[in-house]
C-alpha cells in the first residue's frame, strides 16, 4: 500500500472520529438543559525543523486534538474546551460550559447562526502533501536554508522553519449542521539579514504556505530569492529626505498600512460597537474607484481557505469594497442576530475559544499601473517601502511607524536603501489617494494577495 493511500485512510478516519467526538459532545451539552449546542472540534499533526544560525536547532512532532463547546440558554452563552476525548473529560467540559452559562449575563444576540447550507467545495487536502513527515520537514528545510546561504556569502539566516501539517475539523450544532473537512500544508520562511564587514544590515522577513506540491519548488524559490534580495539590498543604508507626497507602497507594506484597516472596519461587530469609521456607509465611496478588496476563502492557495466558517456557515467569495464603494460588512452568527441579518460566513478562530469576526483571504484587484519598474518610474523620486512597522488607529485610521526595507528612488531608479525613516498617514484617506495599482497581484505571507500601490498624501520623516 503507497504512502499516499496509507495518509488518505488515516485522514478519512481521524476527520469521521472528530466529528463523532463532537457530535458527543454537542449531545452532552443539551442534556443538562440547554437550549441549543455548537462544538468545534480539531484534530491537528504536524512535522517541523527549526533552523538557527543556519544550522539544525530542533525538529519538533505533536499531534493534538481540541473539542470547543458552546451553549446557549436563554440568552446565556457557556463554554468550555477540552484537549482530552474519553467520556469522562466530554462530561466535565459539558458541566463547565452549562455553569458558566448559569453565571453569565443574558444577551438576546446569543445563539446559533440559522440557515447556512452545504459547505462549498474546496480543494484543501492533497494524499501527498498530507504524506509528508518528518523527514520531509527536516530534508527540505535544509534545502531552503543552503538555498539562501548558498547565494552570496554574506547573508546570515537567523532563523529558518520548515513546517508540514495536516488538520481535520468539525462543527456540529443542534440545530443539525454537521460539517467537516480536511486540510494539509507545507509552510515555511525565515528572517535573514546581511553583513559586509562593519556594515549590518536590517533584517527581513517573509513567509509562505503551500498546499500542492508541484508549487513547493517554485514557492521555495521565490522566497528564498526575495529574502536574499532584501537583506543584500538593506546594506549600505543612508538617510532619506522629509518630504509629503507620493510613496510606493510594496503588496506587503500596503496591506499593513491602509488594506487591513479598511477589511478591520468593515467588521459588523467594530460598526455596532462604534469602533468603526464605516458605519452608515454601505454603498458609498470610501476609497478610489481603482480600489477593489474581497474576501476569498475559496482560493486554495491562501492559508485562510475554508469551504465553512468556525460556526459551520459556508463560506462565498464577497467583495468588501468594490471600485471605491463599500459594498459589505463581514458577519459571524452573533453580528447578524444584532442587525436580523444572515451571516456572511466570517467566525474565525478555534476549538479553544468561542468564534470572533474576521477574514479568511483578503486579495485586492491589480491595476494598470504595470510592473515594478513602472512604478518606479511613476514614482520618480521619493520613498519605496518594502514592510511597514508600526501602529493603526483602528477607529481613526490614523497610523504610523518605520518603513522596513526602504529604498530611495531618484529617477525613476532605486538610489540607496534607507534606514530609520518613519512615514505617518491615515488609512482612509489614502485609500482614496491611490494614484496607480500594480498590473500583478502577490501573494502575501501566504495568507493574502495585493498589488504594489503608489499613493499620494504620505508624510515620510528621515532620520
Amino acid at each position: 500500500m503507497s504512502t499516499a493511500t496509507i495518509a488518505v485512510e488515516r485522514a478519512e478516519a481521524e476527520l469521521a472520529e472528530v466529528e463523532e467526538r463532537s457530535a458527543r459532545l454537542c449531545e452532552l451539552g443539551q442534556a443538562g438543559g440547554a437550549e441549543q449546542a455548537e462544538v468545534c472540534g480539531q484534530r491537528t499533526r504536524s512535522r517541523s525543523a527549526r533552523f538557527e544560525k543556519g544550522e539544525l536547532r530542533l525538529g519538533k512532532a505533536s499531534d493534538a486534538t481540541a473539542l470547543g463547546l458552546r451553549v446557549f440558554d436563554a440568552g446565556r452563552l457557556g463554554f468550555g474546551h477540552t484537549n482530552q476525548t474519553d467520556g469522562a473529560a466530554l462530561e466535565r467540559t459539558a458541566d463547565a460550559a452549562r455553569e458558566l452559562a448559569a453565571l453569565t449575563p443574558p444577551d438576546d444576540a446569543n445563539g446559533l447562526p440559522e440557515g447556512g447550507g452545504d459547505p462549498t467545495p474546496v480543494e484543501l487536502w492533497r494524499a501527498d502533501t498530507a504524506a509528508l513527515g518528518v523527514d520531509e520537514a527536516l530534508e527540505q528545510g535544509a534545502r531552503f536554508v543552503e538555498r539562501m546561504s548558498s547565494r552570496d556569502p554574506r547573508i546570515r539566516i537567523d532563523e529558518a522553519t520548515f513546517t508540514v501539517g495536516r488538520s481535520s475539523t468539525a462543527v456540529v450544532n443542534s440545530l443539525g449542521t454537521r460539517v467537516g473537512a480536511g486540510d494539509a500544508w507545507a509552510s515555511f520562511g525565515a528572517l535573514v539579514m546581511a553583513v559586509d564587514g562593519d556594515d549590518v544590515g536590517g533584517f527581513h522577513s517573509a513567509w509562505e504556505l503551500v498546499r500542492d506540491l508541484a508549487g513547493l519548488e517554485a514557492s521555495l524559490e521565490r522566497c528564498a530569492d526575495e529574502l536574499t534580495e532584501v537583506a543584500l539590498g538593506n546594506l549600505g543604508a543612508g538617510s532619506a529626505e522629509s518630504y509629503r507626497g507620493q510613496v510606493l507602497f510594496s503588496p506587503t507594506a500596503f496591506l499593513e498600512a491602509v488594506v487591513s484597516p479598511i477589511v478591520s472596519a468593515a467588521s459588523a461587530i467594530a460598526v455596532q460597537r462604534g469602533r468603526s469609521s464605516l458605519a452608515g456607509r454601505l454603498g458609498e465611496r470610501i476609497a478610489h474607484e481603482g480600489l477593489s478588496i474581497h474576501d476569498d476563502p475559496s482560493d486554495p492557495e491562501l492559508s485562510g481557505a475554508a469551504g465553512f466558517d468556525r460556526e459551520g456557515q459556508p463560506t462565498v467569495r464577497r467583495t468588501l469594497v468594490g471600485a471605491g464603494r463599500l459594498e459589505s460588512l463581514l458577519y459571524n452568527g452573533y453580528a447578524a442576530r444584532v442587525d436580523g441579518v444572515a451571516s456572511t460566513g466570517h467566525a474565525v478562530g478555534g476549538p479553544r475559544s468561542v468564534p470572533g469576526l474576521g477574514s479568511h483571504g483578503i486579495c485586492v484587484d491589480p491595476g494598470d499601473g504595470g510592473e515594478e519598474e513602472d512604478l518606479l518610474d511613476a514614482l520618480g523620486k521619493g520613498l519605496w517601502i518594502r514592510r511597514f512597522a508600526g501602529t493603526v488607529d483602528p477607529i481613526s485610521g490614523d497610523f504610523s511607524g518605520v518603513a522596513k526595507g526602504a529604498r530611495w528612488i531618484e529617477g525613476g531608479r532605486v538610489a540607496r536603501p534607507v534606514r530609520e525613516t518613519l512615514v505617518s498617514g491615515n488609512a482612509f484617506e489614502l485609500a482614496g489617494a491611490i494614484v496607480a495599482l500594480g498590473s500583478q497581484s502577490e501573494r502575501c505571507r501566504g495568507s493574502e494577495r495585493l498589488p504594489a500601490a503608489l499613493i499620494d498624501g504620505v508624510s515620510v520623516t528621515a532620520g
